[in-house]
């Protein structure tokens, strides 16, 4: 069921030089699956119906979390000029791309800020101990732009079911420390296990989800296997 919310910004977090995260305080029961999106409405004077942006909370938690890229457009300097205390409305749940709490294996593969509906599906399954195999191979330009780095341990650690591989894809970076390079088919296979007992989800910049889903379809994944979700700037 689709409601109509206005909640209040009870945390700001600057999750990466780039993007930046809001927790909103859950006055109302506010019934979402991981991986849904809701539409988010500032007061910009411009009138239009807000933006999609995914629910990176788990229903687990007691709290909205969303995250955005911070840009020029009219939503996004309102949205970076929020205070804790200021009110937000929104509108949803909204979205079929969520977690299949059935799945043997999920290889979740994501880009950027695309990896906020990737959040929610891996902290409400790590919460709920649903015995489910979860591969998140994440990928970024730079080690500082990995959103909810700080977290990604700790999952792991209350999960033994999780693993987190970060990869780094610009050249200045290729010694970092960690796995360096695209995502790959190689990449891909290192973690995938049995094609035929494994979803793939998709998020990230629509280029990525793109070639991704091409590399899948072209790796003979049957296409009820992939689940895609496209973030395009605004």
């Amino acid at each position: 069921m689709i409601q109509s919310l206005e909640l209040s910004v009870t945390e700001i977090k600057q999750e990466t030089p780039t993007v930046m995260g809001i927790k909103l305080g859950l006055s109302h029961k506010f019934d979402y699956k991981p991986g849904q999106y809701a539409m988010v409405e500032l007061d910009t004077g411009e009138n239009d119906e807000g933006r999609p942006l995914s629910i990176a909370s788990s229903p687990t938690e007691d709290f909205l979390l969303f995250a955005t890229k911070i840009s020029k457009s009219a939503f996004k300097k309102k949205y970076a000029s929020l205070k804790e205390g200021d009110k937000v409305k929104i509108k949803g749940p909204m979205g079929a791309f969520v977690l299949d709490e059935n799945a043997k294996h999920i290889v979740f593969l994501g880009g950027g800020i695309g990896i906020t509906p990737f959040r929610s599906m891996i902290k409400c399954a790590s919460d709920k101990r649903i015995p489910v195999k979860m591969d998140l191979i994440y990928s970024n330009n730079a080690p500082n732009e990995i959103c909810y780095g700080d977290e990604w341990s700790m999952l792991e650690k209350q999960n033994p079911n999780l693993k987190v591989t970060n990869t780094i894809t610009s050249p200045e970076f290729a010694n970092w420390g960690g796995r360096f390079g695209r995502i790959d088919e190689s990449m891909i296979k290192e973690f995938a296990g049995d094609f035929s007992k494994t979803i793939f989800y998709i998020c990230g910049p629509p280029g990525m989800v793109d070639s991704l889903s091409q590399l899948l379809k072209s790796m003979n994944i049957a296409q009820q296997n992939i689940k895609i979700e496209k973030f395009v700037g605004y």
